[in-house]
């Protein structure tokens, strides 16, 4: 099972006290989001997706990016400053570069093996 999390922007700020420049601000999507917004998601192991093994914790917020990239050189990714370079020339094109989160984390979860809880990271 391969589970990533990603940390909503408030939360990444109190982690750690180096920024990295960014061109666009990360938001929560509203109705009226246009441009690259973080979606809510929370998944609920047992009820979502029926993993009854995990112990703790119940679910997490996975949340997840949604929306188009509003430059074509915001990302440090060469793949998707191609992907934009071409969607511009090619204004009909069906691929398009899509935000992404900024930080992924592994989550410890705790499951019982018989009568013996084991701590992992899923990530």
């Amino acid at each position: 099972h391969i589970l990533l999390m990603s940390l909503p922007v408030e939360r990444h700020s109190q982690l750690s006290s180096r920024k990295k420049r960014q061109t666009t601000t990360e938001e929560i999507c509203s109705d009226k989001s246009e441009s690259c917004c973080v979606r809510r998601l929370y998944i609920d192991f047992r009820k979502d997706l029926g993993w009854k093994w995990i112990h703790e914790p119940t679910g997490y917020f996975a949340n997840y990016c949604i929306g188009p990239c509003t430059y074509i050189w915001n990302t440090e990714n060469k793949y998707s400053q191609v992907l934009a370079l071409y969607k511009h020339h090619n204004p009909g094109a069906s691929a398009q570069p899509c935000c992404v989160p900024q930080v992924l984390e592994p989550l410890p979860i705790i499951y019982y093996v018989g009568r013996q809880h084991k701590v992992e990271q899923l990530s």
